[in-house]
């Protein structure tokens, strides 16, 4: 898949949101084939430009063979499931949904007619609904098969109407199917970008990770002390933890996906059942789950000064039960600690869709 920026200078206004908007479009395609390019400097600037811009991009998805065409203009932030959302639609072209600069209420999508008149929606009506028929999202996010390019459709400059009003006249006029998703809802930059995305740290101790932060114990343990057969551990200050939540690891009280990456850090061989905590993690995170816990036989594992670690771990426990996963890819590793293992570390990613 090509994803194209569109840019008409090396300085144009839309030069210092680059980074971040291919930030997001890099997490919305993580595990897809996939090559972003931002258009070079146009001759003409404006609109005659932007149409020049999405030509260019046009002619290299349809010469190098690319299956899809991705336009993401260059001041919006796409949410991480975009792509797999437009993907699921399986239509010639889906397209998703921004704001206005001036009025957040007021969403870029309606209907069209064949006078090439906009019936614009109140945002109601489309925030989370997939709308069908003539439709008009804009050109802001919008997935387009291959090919409706190769039947020679491009963009065109025609003063008074706007470059993706007769874009998307053309498409539906020639009989290809559009839908607008109300439910990816993009960033627009500077005035809305999309919420910044949370990190979970579960057993987060003294030492907290996240923008929330969950421990079973916020009084004394033993759980936290070097030598588990006393206690001489502090109470947490819980006030002091940025959005402490006292909850257990296998039972935590967060909606699915909710935070983009989460931690947890010399938890898991504590827990009574350590597959429902890993399930846990899995659930409430949107991409990326990080656990680091002691190897079995590392000085700091099963052993008699760590009565608390019920559980005796090995790389190859988890391989096993992350390997019934398929939604996730993984890797494990383990390091090294005098003549013997120290610490095991696992990192998974959620998958996203891919387009056959």
């Amino acid at each position: 898949m090509l994803v194209g920026i569109p840019s008409l200078s090396d300085n144009d206004r839309f030069r210092g949101y680059r980074g971040d908007v291919i930030a997001h479009v890099e997490e919305a395609l993580l595990g897809v084939d996939h090559e972003v390019l931002v258009t070079s400097p146009q001759s003409r600037q404006s609109w005659p430009g932007v149409v020049d811009a999405c030509n260019l991009l046009i002619d290299k998805c349809v010469g190098e063979g690319f299956d899809y065409l991705w336009l993401v203009q260059g001041d919006v932030e796409v949410p991480p499931d975009a792509f797999e959302r437009l993907c699921a639609l399986d239509v010639d072209v889906a397209q998703g949904v921004v704001p206005r600069h001036n009025d957040r209420e007021a969403l870029i999508c309606g209907f069209m007619d064949e006078a090439l008149k906009v019936w614009y929606l109140p945002r109601q009506a489309v925030q989370g609904q997939v709308l069908s028929g003539w439709v008009f999202g804009g050109l802001s996010c919008t997935l387009i098969k291959r090919r409706v390019l190769e039947a020679g459709i491009r963009f065109k400059y025609q003063p008074g109407i706007g470059e993706d009003i007769l874009f998307l006249y053309d498409v539906q006029s020639r009989g290809f199917a559009a839908k607008v998703d109300g439910r990816v809802l993009c960033g627009h930059l500077p005035e809305w970008p999309l919420p910044k995305p949370l990190t979970l740290d579960v057993g987060c101790g003294h030492e907290p990770k996240g923008d929330v932060n969950v421990d079973l114990f916020a009084e004394p343990t033993a759980h936290r002390s070097p030598d588990q057969r006393k206690c001489d551990d502090k109470p947490l200050e819980a006030k002091a933890i940025s959005d402490f939540v006292r909850a257990d690891a296998s039972h935590l009280p967060f909606k699915d996906g909710a935070f983009r990456r989460v931690y947890s850090g010399h938890t898991i061989e504590h827990v009574e059942d350590p597959e429902a905590m890993i399930d846990e993690l899995l659930r409430v995170s949107s991409c990326e789950v990080e656990i680091t816990c002691p190897h079995a036989e590392s000085p700091w594992g099963s052993v008699a000064c760590k009565p608390l670690h019920v559980n005796a771990l090995r790389p190859e426990w988890f391989k096993r039960v992350l390997e019934a996963v398929p939604s996730i890819d993984f890797e494990v590793s383990s390091n090294s600690y005098g003549n013997g293992p120290g610490d095991i570390f696992v990192k998974a990613r959620k998958k996203r869709l891919t387009c056959d």
